[in-house]
């Protein structure tokens, strides 16, 4: 082996340490950028959860609020419904109350005017009614005129017809309106 071959030689492993140090670095180059990669797609990927986090969590507050005043809605109208049931019942007992307090004077009414001693049909409750009874008194007060009740109008167009004259009743009803005071 003469000195040539040799220089040769270590001129060969020279080029080969070379190349393979510029190998490994362009390895070691891509692998770091390979990294540096995922490590960018990774914190995107975090940023994108935050994000996603935080419209979960204000989606969740609005669903929250929403409920809530669902909730308080509610509330108020079973209090409305409570209290809707406690007038209808208050107004029923009050309905009931006043039915009575009426019937017992209807019966005070009727024993005085039985007993009276000024009654001019002698107690007699139902004399003096003029032989009316409800309806035709309401008859009597309100009579439709002619053209009301959809005849000729007897007294010609543009005259008014002469309405009955209502009784006078005095506070104490029919039977007492012919007594003077």
């Amino acid at each position: 082996m003469d000195g040539m071959t040799v220089v040769w030689i270590v001129l060969a492993v020279v080029v080969v340490a070379i190349l393979l140090a510029l190998i490994a670095a362009t390895a070691k180059k891509s692998k770091q950028r390979r990294l540096d990669h995922d490590r960018q797609e990774a914190h995107e990927h975090e940023q994108q959860a935050r994000v996603a986090a935080a419209q979960a969590d204000k989606q969740q507050a609005a669903a929250d609020e929403v409920e809530a005043r669902s909730r308080k809605a509610q509330a108020v109208a079973d209090e409305k419904a409570a209290e809707a049931r406690r007038l209808a019942a208050g107004a029923t007992e009050r309905q009931q109350a006043a039915d009575q307090a009426r019937a017992e004077s209807d019966e005070h009414r009727t024993h005085a005017e039985t007993v009276d001693p000024d009654q001019p049909t002698g107690g007699n409750p139902h004399a003096n009614t003029w032989g009316t009874d409800g309806a035709q008194e309401s008859e009597i007060r309100r009579s439709p005129t002619a053209a009301e009740a959809g005849g000729p109008d007897p007294m010609g167009p543009g005259q008014q017809t002469t309405q009955p004259q209502e009784r006078v009743l005095d506070e104490r009803g029919p039977r007492h309106s012919s007594k003077r005071r």
